[in-house]
C-alpha cells in the first residue's frame, strides 16, 4: 500500500510502484526490510532510462560501503540482506547477473549495494 499527496504524484509513481508490488508479491509471506526495498528501488532506477539528473545529489559511486571495516557478524547480517535483495528483484529481472553488469561497478555486487544503503 502506498499513499500519495495527489493523483498526479500517484500517476508519476505508478511505474516504480508496479515493479515493487510485483517483487513484494513474489516474497510473500516474507517482507523485505526497508534497506532491501531501498536497494531494489535504486537498482530499478539505475537500470531504467534516466529522466533527469541532478548535480545536487550524490551518486552511489560517491558513497562508501565500509565493508572492509565491518565486523564479521555485521557482514553476515548484510550478506543475508543481500540474498533477500537478489530474491526480491529476481521477479523483475529474470537474468539478474546480466542486468547487474549494467549498474555502476561499485553497485554490481548486492552485498556492496546493501552495505551502502543499510
Amino acid at each position: 500500500m502506498a499513499r500519495y499527496c495527489n493523483t498526479t504524484c500517484q500517476k508519476q509513481a505508478w511505474f516504480g510502484h508496479k515493479r515493487e508490488c510485483k517483487c513484494l508479491r513474489s516474497l510473500l509471506p516474507r517482507h523485505p526490510t526497508d534497506s532491501v526495498r531501498l536497494a531494489a528501488r535504486l537498482i530499478f532506477a539505475l537500470l531504467s532510462p534516466t529522466k533527469s539528473i541532478s548535480n545536487e545529489l550524490y551518486t552511489l559511486e560517491e558513497h562508501e560501503s565500509h565493508l572492509n571495516s565491518m565486523s564479521e557478524q555485521k557482514k553476515q547480517g548484510l550478506s543475508q540482506l543481500a540474498s533477500i535483495l537478489e530474491l526480491y528483484v529476481q521477479q523483475e529481472y529474470s537474468n539478474l547477473t546480466q542486468e547487474m553488469t549494467a549498474l555502476p561497478p561499485s553497485c554490481q555486487d548486492p552485498l556492496s549495494l546493501i552495505a551502502k544503503v543499510g
